[in-house]
């Protein structure tokens, strides 16, 4: 159940992405003569009233549109498809949008989904009480104990334990105010640096007892608006870690690494389901924007190069583009693969 459950995350995720396309390319009168979710051989399809054939076909490792007037990008102005319901017809702008379409829809889905989480299952926070006092950290050193509530860090209020990281920021010194008892205690002193994570910490853990606020519209809508340029910046951050500790090409993952872990993703579980959808769907949109030739960001780079060139390049940068594209993604596949088999 798991693994099919996996399966549906991706096809679903694949249908988003190319329903953007489809959409923005039938927004502009643009004819879309397939729309395929897999490859190879079709197991079902059906054409509607606008002459697309939609079929599943039976390797389920992506998906594609076939956007009438797209097949010919690479080839000089006067061998392309110009007529009206093209592709090719479009000025650079309504290209760009189409090509955007995919993953502004991946990303919008995944902002979607986790706001209905949000909302429905509830946002979870923990009280600014300790829980836990890590040895040997600042915490510890300066005698903050089991217990004590935090009122406030650099005259900032504390409301709820996640505020704590946000009041110390970059911070090397703090003064924190604390409740223990009965008693109101100030403090000051310097925190350790955590060469791991690359910033300043305190050295406390929460209670192991969460808040849940069901229903709270404003919050949900917050959390879920600041979680995704949050979920990138700490991939950067990851990511760049990892290159300095020459670890990069260990931790990245693919379609068979993510099936290798599926039994850890909780993927029985809707909060697990929903929550790999969230992720993939991220990943899934930026990836696609990347300036790589044949992703769609680097589609975006090509036409832009050809509105240079009175939209006909010259054939060798055509050639020299594809031959890195290939090579990029080719590298990229077999080095995720190899990853994916020998490490995880």
């Amino acid at each position: 159940m798991i693994y099919l459950n996996l399966l549906i995350i991706f096809l679903i995720i694949i249908f988003i992405h190319e329903f953007g396309h489809y959409s923005l390319a039938r927004y502009f009168k643009i004819n879309v003569t397939v729309f395929s979710i897999g490859f190879g051989k079709s197991i079902y399809n059906f054409i509607d009233k606008n002459n697309t054939n939609w079929k599943i076909s039976m390797i389920p490792l992506g998906g594609y549109v076939k956007i009438k007037g797209l097949e010919s990008i690479f080839r000089n102005l006067k061998d392309t498809n110009n007529n009206q319901d093209s592709f090719q017809s479009l000025h650079l702008f309504k290209k760009i949008c189409i090509l955007l379409a995919g993953s502004f829809f991946n990303i919008f889905s995944a902002w979607l989904c986790l706001f209905l989480l949000l909302f429905f299952f509830g946002i979870t926070s923990f009280s600014p009480e300790i829980g836990k006092v890590i040895d040997n950290s600042s915490a510890s050193i300066n005698d903050l104990r089991e217990g004590d509530i935090i009122t406030s860090i650099n005259d900032r209020e504390i409301n709820t334990f996640s505020d704590i990281a946000k009041a110390i920021s970059n911070s090397q010194t703090i003064n924190i105010d604390i409740i223990r008892g009965n008693d109101l205690i100030s403090k000051e002193f310097n925190l350790t640096y955590n060469k791991e994570f690359s910033k300043y910490m305190i050295g406390i853990s929460s209670t192991n007892i969460p808040n849940i606020n069901k229903f709270a519209i404003w919050q949900s809508l917050k959390q879920s608006f600041l979680f995704i340029p949050n979920y990138y910046l700490e991939t950067v951050k990851y990511l760049t870690r990892s290159y300095k500790n020459n670890t990069l090409s260990q931790e990245l993952a693919g379609p068979i690494g993510i099936v290798k872990m599926a039994d850890q993703l909780m993927l029985d579980k809707l909060r697990g389901a929903f929550f790999l959808f969230i992720m993939i769907s991220l990943f899934v949109g930026i990836f696609n924007l990347l300036p790589v030739p044949l992703l769609d960001g680097g589609h975006i780079v090509y036409f832009l190069l050809r509105s240079f060139f009175s939209n006909s390049l010259p054939s060798f940068v055509t050639k020299i583009y594809l031959a890195i594209g290939i090579t990029i993604i080719s590298f990229l596949f077999i080095i995720v693969t190899f990853n994916d088999i020998f490490y995880k």
